[in-house]
C-alpha cells in the first residue's frame, strides 16, 4: 500500500512539471510574464551605415575613439560598421513548449532585430584606404587582404575574403566590426572609405574618421 501511495506521488509530480513549467515559459515576443518591454520588430531592413573606431581599454571594455587619437595598434580595437535599420514587425502564434529547466532560467527578453535582416545578404565589403599604408597599398587602394572580420558571440575571426565567402545567410547582426591586421608604415594616419553591397542591389558607404595607429 506504501509503495501505491509512493508511485501515484511520484506520478503527480511528473505530471506537473511536465503541465507546470510550458504554463510558465516566457514567451519572447507575445508574453508579459517576463516583464519584457515591447518590440518594434524582430526583423530589421538596412537603410545606411555609420562607423566609429574603438580602442581596448581592458580585457572586457572599449572605448569610442575621437577622430585624430593615437593608440598603439595592440590596443585597437577595430572599426564598427553600425548599420543604419528599420525594424519589421513579424506576427507568430507562440507555440507552447517543455523544459525541465527551472522557469527563473527560462525567462528571457528579445531585442528589436534578434532575428536579423527579412531579406537581405551580404554580397560585398570593400575597404579603401584614403592613406598610403604600406609599400603596397597606396592611397586609394583596397585593402581588404588586411582585414579581420571579429566574430560576434560563437563566430570566430576570419579575413574579410574568407567571411564573404562562407557568408550566405541573410545578415545576422546590426553591424560588423573590421580589424586591419598590421600597423600602417607609410602614414600612421589611418583613414578609409567601407562600401557595402546587399543582395538586394543596395549600396552604401561611409569614410571612418582619421585615427593614429602607432
Amino acid at each position: 500500500m506504501q509503495n501505491l501511495k509512493k508511485s501515484i506521488r511520484v506520478r503527480v509530480l511528473v505530471l506537473g512539471l511536465v503541465i507546470g513549467l510550458p504554463l510558465q515559459m516566457c514567451s519572447p515576443e507575445a508574453s508579459d510574464d517576463c516583464n519584457c518591454s515591447p518590440i518594434t520588430g524582430s526583423y530589421f531592413d538596412i537603410k545606411g551605415m555609420e562607423m566609429s573606431n574603438y580602442r581596448k581599454i581592458d580585457e572586457n571594455s572599449v572605448k569610442r575613439m575621437l577622430e585624430n587619437e593615437a593608440v598603439p595598434y595592440s590596443e585597437y580595437e577595430g572599426l564598427s560598421v553600425e548599420y543604419q535599420v528599420d525594424y519589421i514587425s513579424h506576427r507568430s502564434h507562440a507555440q507552447p513548449s517543455f523544459s525541465m529547466i527551472n522557469s527563473a532560467y527560462a525567462c528571457s527578453c528579445v531585442y528589436d532585430g534578434y532575428a536579423g535582416s527579412k531579406n537581405e545578404k551580404l554580397a560585398n565589403i570593400s575597404v579603401i584606404t584614403l592613406n598610403d599604408f604600406d609599400e603596397n597599398h597606396k592611397a586609394n587602394d583596397t585593402i581588404n587582404d588586411l582585414i579581420i572580420v571579429k566574430g560576434y558571440y560563437f563566430q570566430e575571426n576570419e579575413y574579410l575574403h574568407d567571411y564573404l565567402i562562407k557568408d550566405t545567410t541573410n545578415i545576422k547582426f546590426q553591424g560588423i566590426q573590421l580589424l586591419v591586421d598590421r600597423k600602417p608604415t607609410l602614414n600612421e594616419n589611418y583613414k578609409v572609405k567601407v562600401v557595402v553591397e546587399l543582395s538586394t542591389g543596395e549600396i552604401y558607404q561611409d569614410v571612418s574618421e582619421s585615427i593614429i595607429i602607432r
